[in-house]
């Protein structure tokens, strides 16, 4: 989505969560949801957190090196 970071779509979809979980109903791009729904929320909110990793590991190196003297 453009405009929105990972960071806020990982918030959306945790009150997301968090309202089908309460059974409450939560509006979320034109759709109501309910309580069958709460598997592809948390696919959905795992998959942003992911993206949220990648994003915060980039320009770091994958591992670190050590030298022995």
């Amino acid at each position: 989505m453009a405009g929105v970071s990972a960071q806020e779509m990982v918030d959306l979809y945790i009150e997301a969560e968090k309202a089908v979980l309460l059974a409450k109903e939560m509006g979320f791009k034109d759709r109501k949801t309910v309580m069958v729904e709460l598997r592809d929320i948390t696919a959905n909110r795992e998959k942003w957190e992911r993206r949220l990793a990648q994003e915060q590991r980039r320009g770091r190196p994958g591992h670190s090196m050590a030298t022995f003297d």
